[in-house]
């Protein structure tokens, strides 16, 4: 069955028997605004994916493309210390979209939002010549704020997961390649995963100092991290943390798209060096990898990247700029 045939109503009373009961949602979807319990101190974040620029229909399931649109709001949630509460989402969505898809995409963006404790609580739908999605993500902090400002001369930069794979993955995806290698780096792009537990320890052992999501790349993304706080900071391009594919693919020292390639949605910050100890044993416990790639120095020594010899790298770009860079 095609929307226009259902209808925007009927389809929203379908939506409305799927989402679970919630006791801090005193109203939720179906009223002109949701009404909620929000103690201690409230985060808010928006992102919008919108079809032939964020992503290709051909390229994901609308499942995977509904988890994706909830993760990548959750990782800003995290990367400041909180946890996702409540989500607002709003969607633009072509007449002739099948209803089983519309269906499909809120599997995947309500089973990912259930594994983060968050609730659905409204947003709005409208006819669209393309599939338009903007996610309002709240979130509640526990233990303060981890804003991108702290870090101090003398800290270590680490990070989580690898990175460059996404980036890889989407050009796998534009040239069309399906081999295991591929396969593993296009899931990297279209499946990020929300470090969930790793946010909620550092924010409550109070190991981190300054936090940011790689979401434009980790250069770009140090760099603001490295402007907020008037400091400067130097990576071991070496340490980088590559995928087993990412170095089938391109070799362990390719490091342009790792220190410049976007969407990998992992959690840079900077900690410190006492905290060592503690950050090693919070990636065992969690299961995920932890790469220390630097320090922080103070502003006028800037940005730095060293090769295997010590000496500075020099790089084309230093990450992703929606203005700046052709569509996908």
């Amino acid at each position: 069955m095609k929307l226009r045939d259902l209808g925007e109503f009927p389809f929203l009373r379908r939506l409305r028997e799927r989402l679970p009961a919630d006791p801090r949602v005193l109203l939720g979807v179906g009223d002109d605004c949701a009404a909620v319990a929000l103690p201690g101190t409230t985060v808010l974040t928006t992102d919008a994916m919108i079809e032939g620029v964020h992503f290709r229909r051909e390229w994901t399931t609308l499942t995977m493309l509904g988890a994706k649109a909830f993760a990548i709001n959750a990782s800003d949630i995290l990367a400041m210390g909180g946890e996702p509460t409540f989500a607002l989402l709003s969607l633009g969505v072509p007449q002739d979209t099948e209803v089983e898809d519309l269906d499909a995409f809120f599997e995947g963006f309500l089973r990912a939002a259930s594994d983060c404790g968050t609730a659905l609580i409204g947003g709005n739908m409208s006819a669209a010549p393309c599939l338009m999605i903007s996610v309002t993500l709240l979130g509640q902090l526990l233990h303060g704020v981890i804003a991108r400002a702290g870090a101090k001369v003398g800290d270590d930069v680490y990070v989580t997961g690898t990175l460059g794979d996404a980036a890889l993955g989407l050009r796998m995806l534009q040239e069309g390649r399906t081999d295991p290698s591929a396969e593993y780096v296009k899931e990297r792009f279209l499946c990020p995963t929300v470090r969930f537990a790793v946010s909620r320890a550092l924010a409550a052992w109070h190991l981190a100092h300054a936090m940011i999501d790689v979401s434009d790349g980790l250069l770009q993304d140090l760099g603001h991290l490295c402007e907020a706080g008037h400091v400067g900071a130097v990576i071991d391009a070496p340490a980088l943390p590559l995928s087993p594919a990412y170095q089938t693919m391109l070799g362990k020292n390719h490091w342009d798209t790792a220190l410049t390639g976007g969407e990998d949605y992992e959690l840079l910050f900077t900690a410190a060096q006492a905290q060592r100890e503690p950050i090693g044993q919070l990636s065992q416990t969690s299961h995920c990898p932890i790469t220390r790639l630097g320090h922080i120095v103070s502003r006028p020594e800037g940005l730095t990247v060293r090769g295997s010899d010590g000496a500075p790298l020099t790089l084309a770009r230093s990450g992703f700029d929606h203005f700046r860079q052709g569509r996908k």
